[in-house]
């Protein structure tokens, strides 16, 4: 768990299908289907809060553990009735006291205005806690009580009704939900492996972790492979140096970022066709991604043909490359994360682009964006930029074969 000022802020997955909410009873209680970065498919409602608590490990990636989760809701204008899931946030628990409490309240009222919300939905994961019973409250329910009353007061400020708050101690088949407010209710939860999102996120092939380090360990070095690319870096970065050298006298410098950038795609196209690049492939292409203006480029894979191919590329990169040159490759991951709507895998990537150069600038201000709520849709300009490039150098990034 990160310790005071190191809360992570993580956002569900934009295209796991529709989400919708509809207003419920006298408690405002919202009956859930899924939620993500912006506006899902179609789903059928569910109409416990026990069915929307079940799918919050499918819609992060990962099951959360000492956690504050926050749903954003957006007014639907030709449905008045019901509202759009648009945002969902992880914040970790503190127990620093009432400063980390109002950082965590004024960091989820900034992500809920910056999305222009209708409602809020919270969820209090914390497996100290117990349900309350008829003569007693449950232990931790003060805490719970003062961080829902506060994150409330503070949505009421921005006219933001919190349509519903529900704590846990896990997340887990006939585990117990109750409401944090008055009147209490309480029920059981379903099985989350039988949530429809975790069915359409099985079936489209995304994995659902146990827990956040797991989802971080997908990350990790390999370290066999980065040894292998190591060894093949210092010729692979010389070849590239000297063919930078030899455009620049000739006056052409762009015929290099056109080289380098090729070099780039023609392995995408093999990354679909099943390949598994080898060190020496690996370590070329990290020289690539040295020259500014090719890593710039790629930006504008995501979103298009090669966006698949492109994460995984970046994803095989980061377990393989050494430091500083691990950043670059971790940070396109993050992008293509955020892009796509996967906050969780996006945090877990700058992270680790940051670790590995603290000082790449990118990955610093795409982190201030995640932690501050900016919607994936900001990213377009960085996309199209990238798009744009490419097109000055003849190429079309999403044609079939670069």
């Amino acid at each position: 768990m990160p310790g005071t000022g190191d809360s992570v802020v993580e956002y569900g997955p934009s295209d796991i299908g529709s989400a919708e909410f509809e207003a419920a009873n006298a408690e405002r209680v919202i009956d859930a289907v899924s939620a993500g970065a912006v506006a899902l498919g179609s789903l059928p409602h569910l109409r416990d809060p026990g069915d929307f608590i079940a799918a919050v490990p499918a819609i992060l990636g990962f099951m959360p553990e000492r956690s504050l989760v926050v749903t954003v809701l957006r007014a639907t204008p030709e449905q008045p009735s019901i509202a759009t899931v648009d945002v969902v946030a992880r914040i970790d628990l503190d127990d620093s006291g009432r400063a980390a409490t109002a950082e965590i309240v004024e960091r989820v009222a900034g992500i809920c205005v910056r999305n222009t919300a209708s409602a809020v939905l919270a969820l209090i994961i914390d497996d100290r806690a117990t349900p309350p019973g008829d003569r007693q409250r449950g232990v931790r329910a003060r805490r719970h009580r003062d961080l829902v009353g506060a994150l409330e007061h503070r949505l009421d400020a921005a006219a933001l009704p919190l349509a519903g708050a529900w704590a846990v101690n896990t997340i887990g088949v006939d585990m117990p939900w109750w409401s944090v407010c008055e009147p209490v209710r309480r029920g059981r939860q379903p099985d989350p492996a039988a949530s429809l999102v975790t069915l359409r996120q099985v079936l489209e092939g995304r994995p659902l972790r146990a827990s956040r380090a797991e989802l971080a360990e997908s990350v990790a070095v390999d370290r066999v492979l980065r040894d292998r690319v190591r060894a093949a870096l210092p010729a692979a970065t010389a070849a590239a140096a000297q063919r930078l050298a030899r455009a620049v006298r000739r006056g052409e410098p762009d015929a290099y970022t056109r080289e380098e950038l090729r070099k780039v795609l023609r392995q995408l196209v093999n990354i679909e066709a099943g390949a598994c690049l080898d060190g020496g492939e690996l370590a070329e292409l990290a020289g690539a991604l040295r020259a500014t203006a090719v890593r710039d480029i790629l930006f504008g894979l995501m979103p298009g043909r090669h966006a698949d191919a492109a994460e995984a590329l970046w994803l095989r990169l980061t377990r393989a490359l050494p430091d500083p040159d691990r950043a670059e490759a971790a940070m396109l991951l993050g992008y293509a994360a955020y892009v796509r709507g996967d906050g969780p895998l996006a945090g877990v990537a700058l992270e680790t682009a940051l670790a590995s150069d603290p000082g790449h600038r990118l990955a610093a201000l795409l982190d201030i964006g995640l932690q501050t709520g900016m919607h994936p849709h900001r990213l377009n300009k960085l996309a199209a930029a990238g798009r744009e490039a490419a097109a000055d150098l003849g190429i079309a990034l999403d044609s079939e074969q670069p």
